[in-house]
């Protein structure tokens, strides 16, 4: 643009005709909303009888804020949709009728002149002969144009009087001359203006306007106006804009390529690298000779042939001529040694078949990250598939697992209901559905354990424990399950010598029962289980490293199912371990909370000769020695508790869990009444008298209203009896989130189904107490 603007400065300034370049300025939406003027003629600021630099740089509407809005659509048409407009105007403020021609220049700028053309408007005729600036008239009724001498100077002709035909021909081409012809002949009464530019066959461009004011029918007037400067102007900055606005500025080199020439001019070189290769060209400026060398000493071998046949005078004119824009093609490019992608691309230059643009950029990082991506697609493909299979895999296993124990519940159902009349059938099957139910429940637990892990809804507790004893009741679980076996089993807690830490007992529990229940399961009888536990590495923050070493002389494990024993489901094909019953998650438990606690855990298995599991768990030594040694609700016989004439609500949209519930309560000596909806709970309350009820047992999840909000209803009801009466949560919702809604809702306990019989008592004895 500054080349355009100096330029016009070295035309334009000493010119008499008023002439001016703009500015467009355009919102985010693309609607034009004011005009800078960049450069305008001494002449064009005198009509408006002013300077040059009281103008330049200013904003249109700045200037006056008052003017007309309708010109703003005509700069923005020549400056964004290239097209060239002219219309007529009066302007107020300074008493003139004008002639305005706004046309494009580069995209965003647009060159503007304007005429006073108010003696012609209103004395065209008295000043006839006055006039020699390029006017012409046109005699409708003959077809005869009178051309002044200026007019006929433009033109190169010497007579002056022709008809139109004869003007016409005096163009360059016929699609030229037959526009010039048909936009004078049709011009009639019910035109206004005729606004055409040609070229001549003398090679000067001329702009031809003719407008037609009143109501006579013998003369139009109208202007020739040599613009061939201005042609050169713009074709020149429409060469320049072509190629800056088709390539992005991420081109590090463009080049003009001149194929009748067989030329090669550098138009724009970014950096050292550009510079090299546009010394590669002689100075003849041969675009083949620069090609044979380019591809033969820096293209990569594999790609050198490639590059050579597109590139190919013959080869580019051939792609483009079949109306192709433009192609590029990526290679390999040496330069000191180093390799990097590239690509070369080719741009057609319109109004032209002999030229075309060429342009390098590096695209190393492209490619990279392209191969990148392609290597991410690959690896979640793989990833994908592998989720597909384990998803698979997990459906299956699952399936099997539950249909296990549902199959010996409902067989054995129907084989009790089939022997009412036999006691000991009776009481066996019932035995057997117990031992089948609690199995399932444990995979129940397990299968939420592992998904509470992976949606990372485990929050450890930080509190006292007593590890020794801890062990201890370890032992007393596994022990008669041991010796059922005929299994050796010990605990060795010598190696303890601090036995008061801070961690979540709970999960380290969980983590050694499992791990320990593994060992005596896959042992068979004479054999040995032994759990050893040594502390050792107390850091200087209180914090000591404690080993459990769990070693068994069972069955072992094959050296493939080492590395797959913690993912879920898994099972050694090379034992018999398939006929072992279990979940299948008890190891991915143990290991999900190995890594939570930040430990660690090494397996170490010789199949036929047993198995080690070493597990490393940092824990922070309790130096206040908080921890209960015991609890004494644990001795506790529930079985003799009584809580006679005591009367409790069972809230539960289920039939039969009211019932399990009711019976389980009935048998302990309460009164027991029964409601099916939390509203219902509400109003069974709301009409009781005070202390009607002692206790109520409340579902969670029902349909109408939730356990938790008819517990917020309970409480705020306004009587004395509510505050402290004992609510009890009873839900299937195991979750930690489940117990929480519980206490925020104001209820007093949690018990999660299947109902734990003992753990309810004890709950219900600590909030009623009860007779022993």
């Amino acid at each position: 643009m500054d080349e355009i603007l100096r330029c016009c400065k070295e035309i334009f300034d000493r010119s008499t005709r008023p002439f001016g370049i703009a500015q467009v300025h355009i919102d985010e939406a693309g609607n034009p909303t004011d005009v800078t003027i960049e450069y305008l003629n001494a002449a064009m600021a005198a009509t408006a009888d002013n300077v040059p630099d009281n103008y330049c740089g200013k904003n249109v509407y700045e200037l006056w804020p008052e003017g007309d809005r309708a010109w703003l659509d005509y700069y923005y048409r020549a400056a964004y949709c290239g097209e060239a407009v002219e219309f007529e105007t009066v302007s107020v403020e300074y008493r003139t009728f004008q002639n305005v021609a706004i046309f494009p220049i580069a995209r965003g700028y647009c060159g503007y002149e304007i005429q006073d053309i108010t003696a012609w408007m209103t004395h065209a005729h008295p000043v006839l002969e006055s006039i020699s600036a390029g006017m012409l008239f046109y005699e409708v009724r003959t077809h005869l144009l009178l051309l002044t001498e200026p007019a006929r100077e433009c033109c190169g002709l010497d007579v002056e009087y022709l008809d139109v035909q004869a003007f016409a021909d005096s163009f360059i081409d016929d699609v030229t001359a037959q526009r010039i012809y048909d936009s004078i002949v049709d011009f009639s009464d019910d035109c206004d203006q005729v606004l055409c530019e040609g070229q001549l066959k003398n090679g000067r461009w001329i702009r031809l306007s003719m407008s037609h004011k009143g109501s006579t029918a013998r003369f139009v007037h109208g202007f020739l106006e040599d613009i061939t400067l201005l042609k050169e102007v713009e074709a020149k900055s429409a060469r320049r804009s072509e190629i800056i606005e088709s390539l992005s500025s991420e081109y590090f080199a463009l080049y003009l390529i001149n194929f009748k020439e067989n030329t090669m001019t550098p138009y724009l070189l970014r950096n050292k690298v550009a510079e090299y290769f546009a010394d590669l060209i002689g100075q003849d400026g041969s675009y083949t000779d620069w090609l044979d060398a380019y591809c033969s000493d820096y293209i990569a071998k594999e790609d050198r042939l490639n590059v050579y046949s597109h590139l190919t005078p013959s080869s580019i004119e051939s792609y483009l001529g079949e109306d192709n824009g433009d192609f590029s093609i990526s290679c390999r490019r040496l330069y000191q040694g180093e390799e990097h992608y590239i690509e070369l691309r080719v741009i057609r230059l319109s109004g032209t078949d002999d030229e075309v643009v060429f342009a390098t950029r590096n695209i190393n990082e492209e490619v990279k990250n392209q191969l990148d991506q392609k290597d991410a697609l690959q690896s979640a493909l793989t990833l994908a598939q592998h989720a597909s299979e384990a998803k698979t895999t997990f459906l299956t296993n699952i399936s099997h697992d539950f249909r296990t124990p549902l199959n010996a519940i409902l067989g054995f159902s129907r084989h009790a209901l089939n022997h009412v009349d036999e006691l000991d059938t009776v009481q066996n099957s019932l035995e057997k559905i117990v031992v089948s139910g609690e199995h399932l429940l444990e995979l129940i637990n397990d299968i939420l354990d592992v998904s509470r892990i992976e949606s990372g809804k485990i929050v450890l507790k930080e509190q006292s424990l007593n590890l020794v004893q801890l062990m201890d009741n370890l032992f007393d679980v596994f022990s008669t399950q041991a010796a059922e076996k005929d299994v050796a089993f010990s605990v060795d807690t010598t190696g303890i010598r601090d036995k008061y830490v801070l961690g979540d007992d709970l999960r380290i529990n969980q983590i050694l029962v499992n791990t320990v229940a593994n060992a005596v399961k896959y042992t068979d009888a004479g054999g040995e289980v032994s759990v050893t536990v040594r502390e050792e590495d107390v850091s200087s923050h209180g914090v000591a490293m404690y080993y459990f070493m769990v070693s068994d002389t069972g069955c072992g494990m094959s050296e493939g199912f080492i590395d797959r024993i913690f993912m879920p489901f898994e099972r050694d094909t090379a034992t018999n371990s398939g006929a072992k019953e279990g979940t299948g998650l008890g190891m991915t438990i143990a290991k999900s909370f190995i890594d939570l606690l930040g430990g660690t855990v090494k397996v170490v298995s010789e199949l036929g000769k047993g198995s080690e599991f070493n597990i490393a768990l940092p824990l922070k030594l309790d130096s206040e020695q908080r921890a209960v040694d015991s609890d004494p609700m644990c001795d506790v016989d529930v079985s003799s508790l009584r809580f006679d004439g005591r009367r409790v609500l069972v809230v539960d949209d289920d039939e039969l869990s009211r019932e399990i519930m009711a019976a389980i309560l009935m048998e302990h000596g309460f009164i027991v009444e029964m409601v099916g909806d939390g509203d219902e709970a509400v109003s069974a309350i709301e009409h009781s008298t005070p202390g009607y009820f002692d206790a109520i047992v409340m579902d969670m999840r029902m349909p109408r209203m939730t356990g938790d909000d008819a517990t917020r209803a309970i409480r705020a009801l306004s009587r004395s009896d509510v505050a402290n009466l004992p609510i009890i949560a009873a839900t299937a919702d195991a979750f930690e989130e489940g117990q929480r809604r519980a206490r925020e809702a104001g209820m007093s306990a949690h018990v999660t189904k299947p109902i734990d019989t003992r753990k309810l008592l004890l709950v219900l004895k600590d909030c009623l107490g009860a007779q022993a």
